[in-house]
């Protein structure tokens, strides 16, 4: 699905990622894209940003989201601000719960910098949050303040896939 919507513009690069697993599926998927992977490069440019909800564009969203999103992902999506990706050890599930494991998976645009300029950029898990007690969270970034806005940036995207269903 990501795939589709990256190759429908070639003009907008993926930046965040939220996935909603339910099991090993992917039932819900947020997109936000935009013209610069470089989050230290600031424009006021038309269109730059955009969002898509299951590969539909929204687009009644006000600059100040768009905003956001950007300068939240800055915050984690390389290793000054982050101190890179920790890859937790898998617990046990000590519940009894019934059904599938839920939970959603925060990847970003992750930047890699020599010399002040990028020299690698990838798509990488950074974030993770369990739903339901069967999900087992992987992912976090190593530093705490990336771990907060790691998540504030989970929750603003989560909030954005509600607001697309009653739109």
């Amino acid at each position: 699905m990501s795939a589709l919507a990256d190759a429908m513009d070639d003009h907008h690069k993926l930046l965040l990622s939220m996935k909603h697993y339910l099991g090993d599926e992917v039932v819900k998927e947020i997109n936000f894209y935009g013209t610069e992977i470089d989050p230290n490069v600031m424009s006021n440019e038309y269109g730059q940003f955009k969002l898509t909800v299951d590969g539909i564009e929204m687009d009644n969203l006000n600059d100040s989201t768009y905003w956001r999103l950007n300068k939240l992902r800055r915050l984690f999506s390389y290793d000054t601000f982050s101190q890179g990706i920790q890859q937790l050890e898998p617990g046990k599930a000590m519940c009894k719960l019934g059904g599938p494991a839920s939970g959603i998976t925060l990847e970003a645009r992750y930047l890699t910098y020599q010399n002040h300029k990028i020299v690698h950029d990838e798509m990488r898990p950074v974030y993770d949050r369990a739903l339901n007690c069967l999900f087992q969270r992987r992912y976090q970034p190593v530093d705490e303040n990336a771990r907060e806005v790691a998540r504030g940036a989970l929750e603003t995207l989560r909030t954005l896939g509600e607001l697309s269903i009653e739109d």
